[in-house]
C-alpha cells in the first residue's frame, strides 16, 4: 500500500504538532508556536487537496465540509503566526 500526497501531508502535520507540543513542554514555547504554525499550514494544504479529491472520489466528508476544515486550519495558521510575531509562546 503506497501513500499518496494527502497521506504524507497528514503524517507531516501530525509529527509537527507533536514536535510543537514537545517543544512547548521543554520551555521552548516560542519555538513550539512557530512549529505549530507550520503544522497547521501543512494541515491547510491537506484540507485543500481533500476538497478536490472529494469531488471525484468517495469521501466521508463532502467538499463543503472539507472547505470548512481548510478554513479552520488556515485560521489556526494565522493565529499561531501572530502569536509567534508577538513573541508569545504556547501556554504563556
Amino acid at each position: 500500500m503506497a501513500l499518496d500526497t494527502r497521506g504524507v501531508l497528514a503524517i507531516i502535520a501530525g509529527l509537527l504538532m507533536i514536535a510543537a507540543l514537545v517543544a512547548a513542554r521543554t520551555e521552548r514555547r516560542l519555538l513550539g508556536t512557530w512549529i505549530m504554525m507550520a503544522a497547521f499550514g501543512v494541515a491547510s494544504l491537506y484540507s485543500i487537496l481533500s476538497i478536490f479529491w472529494a469531488q471525484s472520489n468517495p469521501s466521508v466528508l463532502s467538499p463543503k465540509l472539507w472547505i470548512t476544515m481548510a478554513s479552520m486550519a488556515a485560521a489556526a495558521t494565522v493565529y499561531y503566526g501572530y502569536m509567534g510575531l508577538w513573541g508569545e509562546g504556547i501556554g504563556e
